[in-house]
């Protein structure tokens, strides 16, 4: 999902973070309750890029990559179409900061892909897209996996000090948007668990109404037939709820 066009300007704070600090640190703040505001995963991503891109410095170009549950990774959410683009080739050709942060557990930076060797392949898509420099932070405490990439267009980041500016506020805004995404994936599995379970409750009442048994035993036929057919039990449940409707 894309977020922002092209043309989307980015704050002009960073050329004196010093002065700035209670600008980013308010941005940051904002975009954390933005994002924990979200009643579902889908809700929050596009909300983490957005923030991404108003928080960290000179960021316009952000996406994120989560693995799906089937173990595949995939593009979530991006606020342009060249992070949309430059992130589907990295998963695309299994090679670039994106890939080796989500395998590992810390900030990948590409400081210049002037100078790259370690990705050759995706160094030259990025700089076909105008990227200068990239840098991943995986999320943390966050199932599947997933990473928060975010890739510069007008300056590398060679110089050092420009660099650790940019490492410390993607590291502390993806460290705000794990825990607020951590929170809703909670919520979200409680509803799915809850919306199961009353599934569940409905074909024991079937089967016990039907029958005559109780219910630890209208329990026991559905994991018998669940069994028996290879099929998960709550969607025995749910073929047998749906076949009682009206």
């Amino acid at each position: 999902m894309t977020i922002h066009s092209e043309d989307t300007a980015v704050a002009p704070w960073w050329s004196d973070p010093e002065e700035n600090e209670d600008a980013m640190l308010a941005a940051l703040l904002a975009s954390a309750r933005t994002i924990a505001g979200s009643e579902r995963v889908a809700d929050a991503l596009p909300r983490i890029v957005e923030g991404a891109a108003a928080v960290v410095p000179d960021v316009r170009d952000a996406g994120v990559a989560m693995r799906t549950r089937g173990g595949m990774l995939t593009c979530s959410a991006h606020t342009t179409e060249r992070a949309a683009a430059v992130d589907r080739a990295q998963i695309g050709m299994s090679e670039g900061p994106c890939i080796d942060a989500v395998a590992g557990t810390d900030t990948v930076v590409l400081p210049d892909a002037a100078t790259e060797t370690r990705w050759p392949r995706f160094v030259r898509e990025a700089v076909r897209h105008g990227v200068r420099a990239s840098l991943s932070v995986p999320f943390t405490n966050v199932r599947p996996a997933g990473a928060l990439n975010l890739h510069l267009t007008r300056h590398a980041l060679d110089d050092r000090s420009a660099r650790l500016r940019t490492q410390r506020s993607a590291r502390l805004f993806a460290l705000y948007a794990s825990l607020a995404l951590a929170g809703t994936d909670r919520v979200e599995n409680l509803e799915r668990a809850i919306v199961r379970r009353d599934v569940i409750g409905q074909a024991k009442g079937i089967l016990m109404h039907r029958y005559g048994v109780d219910a630890e035993e209208a329990f026991t036929r559905l994991r018998c037939a669940s069994q028996s057919t290879n099929t998960k039990l709550y969607d025995v449940a749910a073929w047998l709820a749906v076949r009682r409707a009206p």
